[in-house]
């Protein structure tokens, strides 16, 4: 009867206390940081941070941003670049029951790289001789000075390297455009390429003076030049009668006149390719005096 009752007092002993909590519930209760990542890697000052966790708890964790030591009022695990800068020191600490149960860190921010926004060549209609150079609208997120590493390609064909192409490599009917990539000391941005130009023609030029009058005859020589080579036509737009040219000589033979007299003149000089350049000029002839 003895062992009977002990075995019934033991047996109740054993249903009141009930189980005892495992030690993964124990964790929970207080809570702990099991594994932590923070993206990218290597945060610049133009790419947020986040971090991501993994946490034994019955509550969901806080996150605590600090930069070079101030608290931000940041909760979220997400920092954007707003809050830093080039060189700056962020630490992310994890809260759970606002307690601090991981600090992770430093995150070193580094070098933004700079970005080209448009770029093109200048001048946009440019003909033999002249220089060329590239125009950029940069953006830097640390404010740093850019330079443009510019390479020159004519007809598809590495030409030079440099800010500017000089006028002499380039003629008329030539396609021409510029790589240019950005680079603020420290890193290279993406390359960009401007449009296409076609280099243009230059219209001939006409270089004699004012033609003068011998007597009654005129034997005026017309000498023209045009950079792009092109061979010169010359014609008269305007001129008394009798008045022609042969080849690049304008003749003439006066009439004698009953009064003082002034021609006009207009000569065109084309160059084949739609390159046009005119000039006139005003002949006084006076009256044949009579005894």
């Amino acid at each position: 009867m003895e062992r009977r009752i002990g075995f019934l007092i033991l047996l109740l002993i054993i249903r009141c206390g009930g189980e005892r909590p495992s030690a993964a519930d124990s964790h929970r209760k207080g809570g702990r940081v099991v594994s932590s990542l923070i993206s990218p890697q290597n945060p610049t000052s133009i790419t947020p941070i986040r971090v991501e966790i993994t946490a034994l708890s019955e509550r969901n964790p806080a996150y605590r941003w600090t930069v070079n030591g101030i608290t931000q009022d940041i909760t979220s695990p997400k920092l954007l670049p707003k809050y830093f800068s080039k060189g700056d020191t962020v630490f992310c600490s994890v809260l759970i029951g606002g307690k601090e149960k991981k600090r992770i860190g430093p995150i070193i921010i580094g070098n933004g790289e700079p970005s080209i926004q448009s770029v093109k060549i200048t001048p946009e209609a440019p003909r033999r001789g002249t220089d060329l150079k590239v125009e950029a609208d940069v953006f830097d997120p640390d404010g740093d000075d850019v330079e443009l590493i510019t390479e020159w390609f004519i007809n598809d064909e590495k030409k030079g390297k440099g800010s500017i192409l000089s006028g002499s490599k380039i003629k008329v009917g030539d396609n021409v455009y510029a790589e240019v990539i950005p680079f603020d000391g420290v890193d290279k941005g993406l390359p960009r390429a401007t449009n296409w130009l076609v280099v243009q023609n230059t219209p001939p030029e006409i270089l004699s003076k004012l033609p003068a009058i011998k007597g009654r005859e005129m034997d005026y020589e017309i000498r023209t030049s045009d950079v792009d080579g092109d061979k010169v036509s010359l014609s008269l737009l305007k001129a008394p009668r009798g008045m022609r040219l042969a080849r690049n000589h304008l003749l003439w033979e006066a009439p004698e006149l009953e009064k003082d007299t002034t021609f006009l003149i207009e000569i065109v000089a084309r160059d084949g390719r739609g390159g046009e350049t005119k000039t006139s000029f005003n002949l006084q002839l006076g009256r044949v005096k009579t005894e």
